[in-house]
C-alpha cells in the first residue's frame, strides 16, 4: 500500500471539501445507498454555521433531578463535538467556535483557549469547517485534535498553553486512537490510514497508508501490533499488520477482511471495539449495537429500546477499556447514551436531560470515557451547547428478568414470557414497558407483534408482567428481541433470541 510520508515543519494546507463528490461514483449500487447516507449525515455538519464565540469563566451544573447525568454548560453557539478526558481529569472539548475548552469537574471550571499559533490560521470561512470529531491526549500529555475538512492536524501543549499545526497529505483524521505518543487516526473521506511518530531527531512526521477505494474508514481499534478499522463506505471491517522498522511504522498488511470479497453483511459500521474473539460493532444505518464471533461468524444485533421520538437511533462511537465489563455507545438520534453489560447482554441507556430549542433531539455526537473509571462516561451535547456526565455506579433502582433466553415461534404462533420485575420496596415510580427487535434496522417489530399484560406499571404494586409474541410473517430466521422498561430516565432492556420456523 502506498505510503504519504512527510518530514513537517508545521505549515498546513487547507483544501475545501465537497461531501456530494465523496459518493457520486457510489451511485450506480444499490448496495452503498445506505452508506452513502450515513457519510451524508455525518459531512453535513461540516457545513452548518457556527459563528456565536463568548467568554466563560465557569459552568453551570443543570439543576435536574437525575441521580445519574449531571451536565455542564458551555458558552452559547459552541457546538461542542469532539472531547476526551485526560489522566488528570480534566475534560477538553472542542468546539465550532475555534475555541478549545477545559472543564474541571471538581470545581465546575470551564477555560477557554483560542486556536492559534499555527504557519495557517485555524478558520478558513468558505474553505473549511472547524468541527472537530476526534481529539485524544498522547503519552506525554499533549492534546491532538483536528478540524474536519481541512488537512490540518493541531496539537496543544496544556503546560505552556501553546498550540501547533502540522499536515496529513490525506485529509484531517476523523477518529483517533493513542498508543503512547503515537496517534492513529482515520480520514473518512481521504480512505487512508494515518499514524503521527516522532522522528529521530525529535520532529514529527505524518505517515498514511492506502485503504481500499471509497472504503470511508471511520472507527479504529488498536490490538498489539494490529490496528482494526471499520469502513463506513465498503461496510466491512478491515484488520492490518503493522510493520515497524526501528519502531517507526513502514507499511500496513492485510491480515483480514469481514466479511470476505464483496459480501454485505454489516449497515454502515462506524467503530468497532474487539473483546477477545468478540467483534463489537455499531451499524450506524440502524438501531444496532453488533456482535460478531470471531471464530464462528455468528453475529448478533442487539437493538436499542424505543423512543418516543420514532426514530432510527444510529448508534456510533464505542468506548471500552481493556478486559471491559461495560461497553459504551452513543446514539445520535435517541436522546440517550447505551452502556453495554458485556457478562450478562444487558443494555442501560441514559436519557439526556436537555433537549434543544426546537424540543425534538439532542445530538450527543462524542463520548469519553474516564481512564480512571469505566464505568464514568463524558459525551458532547452538539444541539445544546452542553457536555455531560454519567455515573454508572448509581444503581437503577428497578431490575427487569425474563424467565425464558430463547423463545421459538412456527408459522403464525404464539408464545409466552414471564417478565419479572424486582425493586425497592418504598419504590413508587412507575414502570413503562416497550419492545424492540432486529427484524428492521430501526428496531421496529416489523411482522412480530409483542403485547404486555399492562404498559405501564406502579413498582410499589405489581411484580409480574406477561408478554405475549406473535408471528404475523415474519420471514423464517434467527432474530433478537429486546424486552425494556422505562422510568422515563433509565432504561434496561433484557434480550430474547427469538427463531422464526416456516
Amino acid at each position: 500500500m502506498p505510503c504519504y510520508r512527510k518530514e513537517l515543519s508545521g505549515s498546513e494546507i487547507l483544501i475545501k471539501t465537497d461531501a456530494t463528490n465523496l459518493v457520486l461514483n457510489k451511485l450506480t449500487s444499490r448496495f452503498f445507498l445506505i452508506a452513502i447516507m450515513v457519510v451524508a449525515a455525518i459531512v453535513v455538519f461540516v457545513y452548518l454555521d457556527q459563528n456565536s464565540r463568548n467568554e466563560v469563566s465557569s459552568s453551570t451544573v443543570v439543576p435536574k433531578h437525575d441521580p445519574y447525568v449531571q451536565e455542564y454548560s458551555l458558552p452559547q453557539g459552541s457546538a461542542p463535538n469532539g472531547l476526551v478526558v485526560d489522566k488528570s481529569g480534566l475534560v477538553w472539548v472542542t468546539s465550532g467556535n475555534a475555541t478549545l475548552y477545559s472543564v474541571d469537574p471538581q470545581s465546575g471550571q470551564v477555560k477557554n483557549y483560542d486556536i492559534k499559533g499555527g504557519k495557517a490560521p485555524y478558520e478558513k470561512p468558505g474553505v473549511h469547517s472547524v468541527m472537530v470529531w476526534a481529539i485524544v491526549e498522547s503519552g506525554d500529555g499533549k492534546i491532538w485534535f483536528s478540524p474536519l475538512g481541512s488537512t490540518s492536524i493541531w496539537r496543544f501543549d496544556p503546560s505552556n498553553g501553546i498550540f501547533d499545526s502540522y499536515l496529513s497529505e490525506t485529509g484531517a483524521p476523523f477518529q483517533m486512537k493513542a498508543d503512547g505518543d503515537k496517534i492513529w487516526f482515520t480520514t473518512l473521506r481521504g480512505d487512508t490510514i494515518g499514524v503521527i511518530e516522532k522522528s529521530q531527531n525529535g520532529t514529527y512526521v505524518v505517515s498514511t497508508f492506502d485503504t481500499v477505494s471509497h472504503a470511508n474508514p471511520a472507527g479504529i481499534f488498536l490490538q498489539n501490533d494490529s490496528v482494526w478499522i471499520a469502513n463506513v463506505g465498503s461496510q466491512n471491517i478491515f484488520q492490518y499488520k503493522i510493520n515497524q522498522d526501528n519502531y517507526t511504522t513502514k507499511s500496513i498488511s492485510t491480515i483480514r477482511e469481514i466479511p470476505s470479497g464483496n459480501a454485505t453483511l454489516f449497515s454502515s459500521p462506524t467503530d468497532l471495539f474487539v473483546d477477545k474473539n468478540t467483534l463489537w460493532l455499531t451499524e450506524h444505518g440502524t438501531s444496532f449495537f453488533t456482535s460478531y464471533d470471531l471464530n464462528s461468524g455468528k453475529i448478533t444485533r442487539y437493538p436499542t429500546s424505543q423512543n418516543t421520538f420514532n426514530t432510527t437511533t444510529l448508534p456510533f462511537w464505542i468506548r471500552g477499556i481493556d478486559d471491559p465489563k461495560v461497553l459504551w455507545f452513543n446514539e445520535h438520534q435517541g436522546n440517550k447514551i447505551g452502556r453495554f453489560d458485556v457478562s450478562n447482554k444487558t443494555l442501560t441507556e441514559y436519557s439526556i436531560p436537555s433537549l434543544p430549542k426546537d424540543g425534538y433531539l439532542t445530538y450527543p455526537l462524542n463520548i469519553s470515557q474516564d481512564p480512571l473509571d469505566e464505568k464514568i462516561l463524558w459525551f458532547s451535547e452538539w444541539n445544546t451547547d452542553k457536555i455531560g456526565v454519567i455515573n454508572g455506579h448509581v444503581v437503577v433502582p428497578f431490575e427487569i428478568n425474563l424467565n425464558a433466553t430463547q423463545i421459538t415461534l412456527k408459522n403464525h404462533g404464539t408464545n409466552v414470557v414471564d417478565l419479572k420485575i424486582t425493586s425497592d420496596l418504598n419504590n413508587s415510580n412507575r414502570l413503562f414497558f416497550n419492545a424492540s427487535s432486529s427484524i428492521t434496522p430501526t428496531a421496529a417489530l416489523g411482522n412480530l407483534s409483542v403485547e404486555f399484560s399492562s404498559n405501564v406499571v406502579t413498582l410499589s404494586h405489581n411484580d409480574t408482567v406477561q408478554i405475549t409474541m406473535r408471528d404475523g410473517g415474519v420471514d423464517p430466521g434467527n432474530y433478537t428481541v429486546g424486552i425494556s422498561a422505562s422510568d422515563g430516565v433509565v432504561t434496561t432492556t433484557k434480550f430474547l433470541d427469538l427463531s422464526v420456523l416456516p
